[in-house]
């Protein structure tokens, strides 16, 4: 019950901060966008590993991740594959659970993409989400799609982020500061309008469970359409998914969908009745649902979130 109460309460007041009642700061101007096959296509030593743990040097520090690349990777390829960065959730780094929960490894052995789990600081513990370009996580991030870069033959042009909780805190900071360097973006549980308009609207879609009692469905529910319309996208569409009710979470899984054909971008949100602070498929949270509440089962999040990468790049 004590670490329940030290996760909620750490994860509820960093949702305040960065989600309060004033309006989001403006954002500030990103690096240009980089495009195309990386520096590594060709020369590449890297060839196929599964959850391998990396260590970089970014500064004075040495921050580790680890790493998963598909089958379709050898060395010497000149074929550039996707890049997804996946940060983890309070606890989840320290407890090295976050690759297992998502399952994006398996996912990218099958779809033929790369995966990067990035450690947070304090041994997996906390991630920086302030909007400077002196921010140590941000230099952590941009180090590793650099040096993947050089090392490895990636497609610039779909490179895709995603995170859970305190990781989707990480995920919209990313869409504020790096707009032209991700694609799109998978926020899971905790969704934030962290800036104002950026110099590209990042294409997005998020989940969120309405009994999510550690980061609480009522601080998020507005956010997707906010960014929708900081994006100019026109009213939204929603309809329920079937199964309904979801059979593990007795509640409806509802799918909403904003028009931003004009914007150049795409908005979608899937809000899950009953839902708890989960990644939707699991079956590793379905396993700990005692700890984190319901976990749905006629959607799994891992899926739905390639496919919506697939359709989106520079």
């Amino acid at each position: 019950m004590a670490r329940r109460l030290v996760v909620v309460a750490a994860l509820s007041i960093a949702a305040l901060l960065t989600a309060g009642c004033a309006p989001p700061p403006p954002a500030p101007d990103p690096p240009p966008a980089v495009t195309g096959p990386s520096p590594g296509c060709g020369s590449t030593t890297r060839g196929p590993v599964t959850d391998r743990s990396e260590t970089i040097k970014v500064g004075d520090q040495t921050r580790m991740y680890s790493i998963t690349v598909p089958p379709q990777h050898r060395p010497g390829t000149k074929r550039p594959i996707p890049l997804v960065l996946d940060f983890h959730g309070f606890i989840e780094g320290v407890v090295g659970t976050h690759p297992v929960a998502t399952q994006l490894s398996a996912k990218a052995a099958a779809e033929g993409f790369a995966v990067v789990f990035p450690t947070g600081s304090v041994g997996g513990l906390l991630w920086d989400i302030s909007q400077s370009e002196s921010n140590p996580d941000l230099h952590f991030v941009d180090a590793i799609i650099s040096e993947l870069g050089s090392t490895m033959c990636i497609d610039r042009s779909r490179v895709y982020v995603t995170g859970l909780s305190y990781g989707a805190f990480m995920t919209s900071m990313l869409m504020c500061m790096r707009p032209n360097t991700f694609a799109a973006a998978a926020p899971v549980a905790g969704i934030q309008n962290a800036c104002g308009p950026t110099e590209r609207s990042v294409p997005f879609v998020t989940f969120h469970g309405t009994g999510d009692w550690m980061l609480p469905f009522a601080l998020f529910a507005d956010t997707p359409g906010q960014i929708a319309e900081k994006y100019g996208c026109a009213k939204p569409v929603s309809t329920t998914l079937q199964p309904a009710p979801d059979p593990a979470t007795g509640g409806d899984i509802v799918h909403t969908t904003w028009d931003c054909r004009k914007a150049h971008t795409a908005a979608e949100s899937y809000v899950i009745g009953g839902g708890g602070h989960t990644w939707p498929g699991s079956t590793f949270f379905t396993l700990v649902g005692f700890l984190v509440g319901a976990t749905p089962t006629s959607l799994d999040a891992t899926d739905v979130m390639w496919d919506f990468f697939s359709r989106h790049h520079l």
